[in-house]
């Protein structure tokens, strides 16, 4: 991305990439300051290399050997040398940290994909074990095209969506970033953080949309005609659910957990009448306009015709389960909670019966995000039986903590005082 500084406002643009690799250009967005007095470094420009040449001659003078005291080197794996990688060095360590603790099953005959989380006990040599994380069945072929109904119907908002839909084809962080307060230099930590959030949904979701290869809305219908370019890869689940509503949770979790608030990752209750007697970050609504968001941006690819609703409820439970697990392991916390998404059992809106009775919402078919997450009750993620269903509580007691999710964790806490 450009350095100059109004381009390092396009941090949060570049950030919130909704193809989890791409995120990573983003972090150039954080660098854009530097641009003002060519501070980006001593190569700056091409005639840089030349000139220092020349001035080292003129000023090195006689080698003379330096004396004690020598630099000291920080300790094995100080976590406090990440502040001074660069950003995108900083991001890979992340990356792996998160990458190597996912594991991938596919069950050809169950229709079935599963994700795990790789717990390492410490010894030598470790020892790995795989505990379940989140699993998937696939949707019948009778509910996919019992779907296109929707596309139909939500193709009636192309019209008032399109600017929407345009501005999030690269991203919906900065819709997300209109709740809360994010800006590049005032929170660059958090922006970074949620720019790995990004890329853990980005090669996840990607890995589960190869095992479950869910053609797409345009491949049922000749009139589905959507109105941008159809992505080529699969489906089902929505990667802008997921990454949306994952970024949504973190970001949430983030403001609950804020040094001003009194009662840290306390779940979210619905305050009395002002003056409330928590600081903001906690007030139901916060949650609520997030989860709302991100649930509009998933809505928006139906309505652009790429996506059905299952795959953006399923993108909601992937991205809700998937932010949870990465606060708990960014705040070495003792559990997780596993999930299933049975798609096989999603409703169908046109069941093959002649004149079926009219089903109510939320059991129609479409998506609805308040049927996965409690925002007013526990402030958590709830079952919506019988397609989303919880595996159980998973303990990451004795495991391996990571060195750098903490610390990354801590840098963005320390921005919202």
């Amino acid at each position: 991305m450009a350095t100059s500084p109004q381009a390092g406002l396009a941090g949060l643009a570049g950030l919130a990439g909704l193809s989890g690799q791409a995120g990573l250009a983003g972090l150039a967005g954080l660098a854009g300051l530097a641009g003002l007095a060519g501070l980006a470094g001593l190569g700056g420009t091409s005639a840089a290399p030349d000139a220092l040449i020349r001035n080292r001659d003129g000023v090195v003078g006689p080698w003379d050997p330096p004396n004690p005291p020598w630099p000291f080197h920080l300790d094995i794996d100080d976590p406090n040398n990440l502040k001074r990688c660069d950003a995108a060095v900083r991001a890979t360590i992340i990356d792996y940290e998160m990458v190597s603790r996912i594991g991938f099953t596919a069950d050809r005959a169950g229709n079935q994909v599963a994700l795990w989380h790789l717990k390492v006990a410490a010894g030598a040599p470790p020892v790995p074990t795989y505990q379940p994380l989140i699993d998937f069945v696939r949707p019948t072929d009778d509910i996919f095209r019992g779907q296109l109904k929707f596309l139909d119907q939500y193709a009636d908002l192309r019209a008032d969506r399109e600017g929407e839909v345009m501005a999030q084809m690269s991203g919906g962080l900065s819709f997300l970033g209109s709740v809360a307060y994010l800006h590049p230099e005032r929170t660059k930590w958090t922006i970074e953080l949620l720019s790995a959030v990004l890329r853990l949904a980005g090669y996840a979701e990607m890995r589960v949309k190869q095992g479950l290869s869910c053609r797409r809305p345009v491949e049922f219908s000749p009139q589905v005609q959507p109105m941008i370019q159809t992505p080529a890869h699969g489906s089902l689940p929505s990667g802008h659910s997921t990454e949306s509503f994952a970024c949504a949770l973190v970001l949430l979790r983030l403001l609950q957990a804020s040094p001003i608030n009194q009662h840290p990752l306390q779940p979210i209750i619905a305050p009395p009448p002002p003056p409330y007697p928590y600081p903001p970050q906690i007030d139901f609504r916060y949650g609520q306009q997030l989860m709302r968001i991100a649930s509009r941006i998933a809505v928006n690819r139906t309505v652009a015709g790429v996506h059905f609703p299952v795959d953006s409820a399923c993108g909601c439970l992937f991205g809700l389960t998937l932010g949870q697990y990465f606060v708990q392991r960014c705040i070495t916390g003792a559990t997780y909670t596993a999930w299933h998404f049975k798609g096989d059992q999603f409703p169908n809106p046109n069941p093959a019966v002649i004149n079926p009775p009219p089903v109510a919402p939320p059991d129609d078919g479409d998506f609805y995000w308040n049927s996965l997450f409690d925002v007013q009750g526990n402030g958590n993620q709830t079952p919506a039986p019988p397609y989303a269903t919880t595996g159980g509580v998973v303990s990451l007691q004795n495991d391996t903590p990571s060195i750098a999710l903490p610390w990354l964790w801590r840098q963005a806490l320390a921005e919202w005082t």
